[in-house]
C-alpha cells in the first residue's frame, strides 16, 4: 500500500514563481523529502518537461512512488551526487529542513519527545557516526563545539561536561538518556541541541558548501538555484556562496508570511535564496 508523506512542504508558491518553470525544462529537487515541492513542479511541466528528484534518505522512496509522472525520476542520492545524472537543470531548490516524517516516523531519534528510540539522527542510518555514538565517543571541547557553534546554546561547556560525566557511569543509547542528563523538558532547548547533534552527524554544512558547488555545474546559464534554510549559519553559506558565485535574485531572505506559519509553525524560521547561474 502506497504510503503519503505528511510533511507540508515550504514557501511552495514562491519557490515556483521564482523558478518561472518553462513546460519543457528540466528540473532538480535536491531534497525529495515528503514530495510537495516536487508536486508542485510536476503540475507546471509539459509532456517533454523532466524532474530528477534526490534524497540521502533512502525510505524516501516510499512517497516518490505515489508520483505516478513518466516526466518524474527519482534517485536515493545526495544533492552532492548530482553530477552523476550528467544532466543540465533549468533550476534546482534546496530545502534543508528535515521533515515531519522524519521526526515522527523514522524511527531514528529525531523527535525529542520518542524517549525509546534510538539517538541516532542519521539522514541516512547505513553511514557514518550516529548522534548517541558521537556522544559517547567525543572529548568535552568536540562536544561543546557542536552546542556552542550549531546549537547557538550558552550553556554549551556546563552540558558536556554533564554529558562526559554522565555516560561514565552510564552509556547514551537513547532520546530518553540524552534529555534525562540535559535535565529539561523544555521544547525550545531540546530543539536546538537536537539540531546541533543533527547537524554534526550528518555533516551538513560541509554538505551544503560542497553541494551547492555541484548544483551550481549542472545549471544551465541563466538556471535558477532556489534554498531554503533553517539555521543562521546555513543561510549564512548559502548567501555568501550566491553573492560571489550568482546573480542574487532575492537582496534579502523571503520569508513564510503570517497565514502560513498559522496553518505550518515549523516554517516560522525558514528563509528563501534565489540566485541565477551566470
Amino acid at each position: 500500500m502506497e504510503e503519503l508523506s505528511k510533511h507540508k512542504s515550504i514557501l511552495v508558491s514562491e519557490i515556483i514563481n521564482f523558478l518561472e518553470i518553462k513546460k519543457d525544462g528540466n528540473y532538480l529537487d535536491g531534497t525529495f523529502g515528503g514530495g510537495g515541492h516536487s508536486r508542485a513542479i510536476l503540475e507546471r511541466l509539459g509532456p517533454k518537461g523532466h524532474l530528477y528528484a534526490l534524497d540521502r534518505d533512502p525510505t524516501a522512496i516510499r512517497f516518490a512512488k505515489t508520483l505516478k509522472s513518466k516526466n518524474f525520476h527519482f534517485f536515493p542520492l545526495s544533492y552532492l551526487e548530482v553530477e552523476d545524472l550528467e544532466k543540465q537543470f533549468d533550476g534546482a531548490i534546496l530545502d534543508l529542513g528535515f521533515s515531519t516524517d522524519q521526526l515522527y516516523s523514522s524511527g531514528r531519534g529525531f523527535s525529542h519527545t520518542k524517549t525509546d528510540e534510538l539517538l541516532d539522527l542519521r539522514y541516512d542510518a547505513n553511514g557514518g557516526q550516529s548522534a548517541w555514538q558521537f556522544l559517547n565517543q567525543a572529548s568535552v571541547s568536540q562536544i561543546e563545539k557542536v552546542f556552542r557553534e550549531y546549537s547557538e546554546d550558552r550553556y554549551a561547556k556546563h552540558l558536556a561536561s554533564k554529558i562526559t560525566a554522565s555516560r561514565r557511569e552510564k552509556a547514551i543509547k537513547t532520546v530518553g538518556d540524552f534529555v534525562e542528563i540535559i535535565g529539561t523538558s523544555e521544547p525550545a532547548v531540546l530543539s536546538r541541541l537536537f539540531q546541533g547533534l543533527r547537524i554534526q552527524v550528518n555533516d551538513e554544512l560541509d554538505h551544503l558548501k560542497f553541494g551547492l558547488r555541484e548544483i551550481k555545474k549542472c545549471l544551465k546559464v541563466g538556471g535558477v538555484l532556489a534554498v531554503i534554510s533553517f539555521h543562521s549559519i546555513e543561510d549564512r553559506i548559502v548567501k555568501n556562496f550566491m553573492k560571489e558565485q550568482m546573480k542574487v535574485v532575492t537582496k534579502k531572505p523571503v520569508t513564510p508570511t503570517l497565514q502560513e506559519i498559522q496553518v505550518n509553525p515549523s516554517s516560522r524560521s525558514a528563509k528563501l535564496r534565489v540566485s541565477i547561474n551566470l
